[in-house]
């Protein structure tokens, strides 16, 4: 099932044209996805815990959290430098 977001997002990925408007699609995705992660690996509840582990590791709910704000951290910065190379030409241009 897809929620009303989830929809307006996809459309939006499907017709972004730009590679800002990809990135920042992609950005938007991401920050939609962070708050409704679920448990989809409940058979890797803790990793990193064993013998010779200090504590009981993290749960897979939170390694996934923590990947997909690095990726929103990466994608961030992308967004970030296609803006300034943007800006380049145009300041350029018009001598400033």
């Amino acid at each position: 099932m897809i929620d009303r977001s989830r929809l307006i997002l996809d459309i939006f990925a499907q017709h972004a044209q730009t590679h800002e408007g990809r990135l920042q699609v992609e950005l938007a995705q991401l920050e939609y996805q962070l708050p409704r992660l679920t448990r989809l690996w409940t058979h890797l509840s803790r990793t990193g815990s064993g013998i010779g582990t200090r504590g009981p590791g993290e749960t897979q709910l939170e390694t996934d959290r923590r990947v997909i704000r690095d990726q929103i951290k990466k994608m961030k910065e992308r967004v970030e430098q296609v803006r300034q190379q943007r800006a380049r030409p145009r300041a350029a241009a018009t001598g400033g």
